[in-house]
């Protein structure tokens, strides 16, 4: 087995770096959703949530329901993103894209609803 070289370190070095930039802007965004969510929804109430199972969380658990369940379903999305990143590195970047993109248009909405209702 020959030793890696320099090139192949650093490449190694960056596909981490991207690894770990896809999961850290996923886990932002959706924290971020979570936290417009818990400001409109403490201030606001629940009535202008469009999401369905979240209004039905909420009505059956409250905050606290909702935010466990987002929590659970994050901790599942990343374990499932690292556990087959190896072998299917796609599906981390197109998995990691959707989660993101979905925390996104979660805390866009929020905050454009909190604003508007300010």
């Amino acid at each position: 087995m020959r030793p890696r070289t320099d090139g192949a370190i650093h490449a190694t070095v960056r596909i981490m770096s991207a690894k770990v930039l896809i999961l850290l802007a996923l886990v932002v965004t959706q924290l971020a959703d979570a936290a417009t969510f818990t400001f409109g929804v403490s201030r606001f109430g629940i009535g202008l949530e469009s999401n369905g199972i979240a209004a039905m969380l909420y009505g059956t658990g409250g905050l606290e329901a909702v935010l466990f369940a987002k929590g659970a379903v994050l901790i599942l999305t990343i374990a499932l993103l690292v556990s087959t990143a190896s072998r299917f590195p796609r599906l981390l970047v197109w998995g990691g894209a959707a989660a993101t993109s979905l925390g996104l248009l979660g805390f866009g909405a929020n905050y454009a609803s909190i604003l508007l209702l300010s």
